[in-house]
């Protein structure tokens, strides 16, 4: 155990010193101040992602929360739209992401079984990491965690009066959800789950609205933003990209550098964007 927590301090010395390099939209000064967001109060909200981070079970790291909520609090106050977040575990990510909804005064909509993963089909037997040299094979029930365990966990460290949970599977749940987003966070590990989550809520997003993926570092999620065919029979429009694609934001250090599993696309008005030469 010692030798373990020794081989992992440089990496996590580093990341703490870099903290204010990879979350520097959060610590910047006009990020959340349009609702009141002072840096003191950024700190506080720090502090609180750490300790929940270390509390409730999750399959994230309180600095992908970190980079969500920087997003999140440069929404501005006047664009209508809802959080969602898509699988949520024990709910590591999602008291997280509460405290921030409450922040901002918009509801987080979450999505889960709260049964665990479907049975995987052949596309999503193994998905390919090619950072780790391995395939992540995935079984029906995996990441389970109980509706009454998430809203516990919800009510003890986050803000559960600003969530809205949907238990089901995402292809009942999602078909009858009509609420403009704002943000989107989708760590459903499997690609026809991100599918299903993408064509429901894509066209929900508002212009300029992020969505995160936990599953970047995947070959056959990271894959799907680059699809043309599927965005173009989908939406018709060209696919949006994912930043991070491959090997995740470089957020933690690894041997050959950094990566993380988080990523991000937003949805971009092409109508609109500068034109710029080069």
């Amino acid at each position: 155990m010692l030798r373990l927590i020794a081989r992992r301090l440089p990496s996590a010395l580093v990341t703490i010193l870099l903290l204010p390099v990879v979350a520097r939209r959060f610590f910047r000064r006009e990020t959340g101040v349009d609702y009141g967001i002072t840096p003191a109060r950024k700190l506080r909200l720090l502090g609180t992602m750490i300790r929940n981070n270390a509390r409730v079970p999750s399959a994230s790291n309180f600095i992908s929360h970190l980079l969500m909520a920087a997003e999140i609090l440069n929404v501005p106050p006047d664009t209508p739209g809802v959080l969602v977040e898509c699988g949520c575990y024990k709910g590591g990510s999602t008291v997280n992401l509460s405290v921030v909804a409450a922040a901002c005064g918009r509801k987080l909509h979450v999505f889960d079984s709260f049964e665990g993963l479907p049975e995987p089909d052949s596309v999503d037997a193994g998905h390919v990491v090619v950072t780790e040299h391995s395939v992540s094979t995935y079984e029906r029930g995996a990441y389970a965690g109980t509706l009454d365990e998430v809203t516990t966990n919800v009510r003890r460290f986050g803000a559960l009066e600003a969530c809205v949970f949907h238990r089901g599977y995402f292809s009942d749940t999602l078909a009858g959800f009509d609420e403009p987003v704002a943000f989107a966070y989708l760590d459903v590990d499997l690609a026809t789950s991100e599918k299903e989550c993408l064509h429901r809520l894509w066209p929900l997003l508002v212009p300029g609205g992020f969505v995160f993926t936990d599953e970047a570092h995947h070959l056959e999620i990271a894959e799907l933003f680059f699809d043309r065919q599927w965005w173009t029979s989908e939406f018709a429009s060209p696919p949006p990209g994912l930043v991070g694609a491959g090997n995740g934001l470089g957020l933690f250090l690894h041997e050959g550098g950094f990566r993380s599993s988080i990523g991000y696309t937003v949805k971009l008005d092409r109508d609109e964007l500068d034109r710029r030469p080069g």
